[in-house]
């Protein structure tokens, strides 16, 4: 679906104009969607400078942010989340390909799904939307909406429509998903289709550990492309560090495939300030030829009581390869949610 909306300034515009809602947003939540039920703004500016060639690039988003958990006589029955987001973009080089350029407007899908909840107290539970991929890191953290980004990127995609079962056992959390393999946008064009999971540790323990598979085709702008991984993943916290890993192996359009992710952060004592260095490695198989490359990141996050977060990035390249590019980029994002 194509939307017209020209520019910046007509989000800051529609942003402000919501300002009178959004100071009720916790009574006006209650009023619409009944008890246990919120609802958030969140609004967004991000400079993206590549600070090889000084290209720089925008991108604006404004999103609506409901959470409600539907419950009958003191009984939980689900949980839905509805994410529909604006994004646009400003002079970009590199974009999805559900975008027709660098100078773009669409509605975008985060997280818009209902869990069902109500078969066996949380053990089986069955969503079916617009979720994150159940892989790695990513299914630990949240990192929608922020400059901090793990693994997904050799994946092709981070969320998609489709299926899974869920639930947190005494000693293991899991969700095994089946999902149509296209993104933001629900289509049948060349017939992508993921299968993917994650199986670990109980992720409220210090130390949680997990194994993860992705396997299906993965929808771009000329096609699908074939992905088969295995991948496991763990985290350490120790007061305020946190350490995470994450390793798999696997194959990308039938070449021979490993990656490599480590991170390490320091979150401050009232949470409102978190620092983190990461380091990043791919290997690529293609023929005769092995082609690797590396890259490191350091960034900072900090966030006040009343809905503002400010938060940069300086992500830079180890080594290169021809087929293995990596783009040095310093970004720098404000955000406001209310």
């Amino acid at each position: 679906m194509q939307i017209f909306f020209p520019g910046p300034q007509h989000i800051l515009a529609l942003f402000l104009s919501c300002i009178p809602f959004i100071l009720n947003a916790e009574n006006l939540g209650s009023d619409l969607l009944g008890d246990n039920a919120r609802w958030s703004v969140d609004a967004s500016a991000r400079l993206n400078r590549n600070t090889d060639t000084q290209h720089n690039a925008f991108t604006y988003v404004l999103g609506l942010d409901v959470h409600k958990v539907f419950s009958h006589k003191n009984r939980d029955i689900g949980t839905l989340m509805f994410q529909p987001y604006l994004v646009s973009l400003n002079n970009a080089s590199s974009v999805p390909f559900f975008f027709d350029d660098g100078d773009d407007t669409q509605l975008t899908w985060r997280i818009t799904n209902f869990n069902f909840t109500a078969l066996a107290q949380g053990r089986l539970n069955i969503k079916l939307g617009h979720f994150e991929i159940p892989y790695g890191l990513e299914y630990q953290e949240d990192t929608n909406g922020t400059l901090r980004q793990f693994t997904f990127g050799d994946r092709g995609i981070k969320a998609d429509w489709g299926m899974s079962v869920n639930g947190i056992l005494p000693y293991l959390e899991y969700e095994i998903a089946l999902t149509r393999g296209s993104g933001n946008e629900l289509t049948s064009s060349h017939n992508p289709h993921i299968f993917s999971g994650r199986i670990g540790s109980p992720s409220q323990k210090n130390i949680t550990a997990g194994f993860s598979w992705f396997y299906g085709d993965v929808l771009t702008g000329s096609g699908t492309t074939e992905h088969k991984k295995l991948g496991v993943d763990a985290s350490y916290f120790y007061y305020q560090w946190q350490f995470m890993f994450e390793s798999s192996i696997g194959q990308k359009a039938g070449n021979d495939t490993q990656n490599s992710f480590a991170e390490i952060a320091w979150i401050g004592a009232k949470e409102q300030f978190k620092s983190y260095m990461q380091l990043g490695y791919q290997n690529i198989k293609q023929m005769n030829q092995k082609d690797s490359a590396s890259y490191w990141v350091v960034g900072m996050q900090w966030q006040n009581a009343y809905g503002f977060d400010i938060s940069a990035q300086f992500k830079h390249k180890l080594n290169a390869a021809p087929t293995l590019n990596i783009e040095p980029d310093l970004s720098i994002q404000m955000r406001y949610r209310l």
